[in-house]
């Protein structure tokens, strides 16, 4: 890409709902030059130099960052040494249910529209009353879909029997998240890595909560991210969300207080992230999506096109800790 068309993409990126005057110098003209100039030395995106707080910091500190383009360096190498099965087995959201439903991850039951007859898909969704309707290959909760059996009729399952996707029960979650945000469910997201050894490492975790009447709770659907103490299991920080400068303490719409909340069955989502991550051979740096119910966790997804965001909203860097788990890799930077 030119340098002239690179800059006038980097500066379309600015037109959201960010409020320069409260970053930086407090000198809108200015911190988007900042901006730029941080695009270009350390591979950073508009949406990093805002939710990670990197207008607060110097360059030299900025450099411990992991930024996008690092990332999708390792993603590349990463998808490049694995065949196509292993690569499906978290990029196609029913391949991923069919196997780590067997291994004992996934909890809730689901279907395939694909290979289901009408009234498969008719006996699924009555017996559930709500499911979630989710494309097989979309990430960001981009057309994801709760379905109710009294808004059901003939034409919607029609259409449901002609598309791929799949079909998922509700998940009832633990009532403590319940209480911050009943619309979503909201997840925990916490990324690992295997080492030389094949050993899991963890790298953050963080508490995505979804907005209000908001169905899911992902950061690009108005969702917040809670960095958590991965220790504990506590949020240690300010929520921050990916379109606004702002920061939270509470949720903005239930006002329930963050800082300091325990999130429930902590100890049991590490041991079972730690398994889940040795299913896969070749994929060694993902991302994982875990739901918190009553009686322990339910793992809803897993990506390796994740951001490098929100596990770095804590304002600690990670490209060095990053860098030293993935040593003697195939994805070494």
């Amino acid at each position: 890409m030119k340098i002239i068309d690179r800059i006038k993409k980097h500066i379309a990126s600015y037109g959201r709902k960010y409020d320069w005057a409260n970053m930086g110098s407090g000198i809108p003209f200015f911190e988007k030059m900042r901006c730029l100039e941080c695009h270009f030395i350390h591979g950073v995106n508009t949406e990093h130099y805002v939710a990670m707080e990197l207008y607060k910091k110097r360059h030299a500190e900025i450099r411990k960052y992991l930024n996008y383009r690092q990332n999708l360096k390792i993603n590349r190498k990463m998808v490049q040494t694995a065949e196509l099965n292993e690569r499906r087995s978290i990029g196609n959201k029913l391949r991923f249910d069919e196997i780590y439903s067997k291994a004992g991850f996934v909890k809730r039951a689901f279907l395939g529209t694909e290979n289901a007859s009408i009234e498969e898909i008719a006996a699924f969704i009555q017996k559930h009353g709500e499911v979630f309707k989710k494309p097989i290959y979309l990430s960001g909760g981009t057309g994801i879909e709760l379905l109710r059996w009294d808004e059901m009729n003939d034409e919607r399952l029609a259409e449901l029997k002609k598309e791929n996707y799949v079909l998922e029960e509700r998940i009832v979650q633990h009532h403590a998240l319940s209480a911050v945000n009943a619309s979503s469910v909201n997840s925990v997201r916490i990324v690992t890595i295997l080492d030389r050894n094949h050993t899991t490492q963890i790298v953050g975790a963080v508490l995505r909560c979804g907005g209000n009447g908001s169905i899911a709770d992902n950061l690009h659907s108005g969702g917040v991210a809670y960095p958590i103490d991965l220790k504990t299991g506590r949020i240690m920080c300010f929520g921050r969300d990916n379109e606004t400068e702002k920061s939270y303490d509470t949720h903005p719409s239930s006002g329930a207080l963050m800082m300091g909340m325990q999130v429930p069955n902590w100890d049991i989502l590490l041991q079972e992230v730690r398994a889940a991550a040795q299913l896969s051979q070749n994929l060694i740096y993902l991302g994982w999506d875990i739901a918190i119910t009553e009686e322990g966790v339910d793992f809803i997804e897993a990506n390796f096109g994740h951001g490098v965001d929100a596990i770095q909203y804590d304002n600690v860097g990670k490209k060095e800790l990053i860098r030293k788990m993935l040593e003697g890799t195939p994805c070494a930077f």
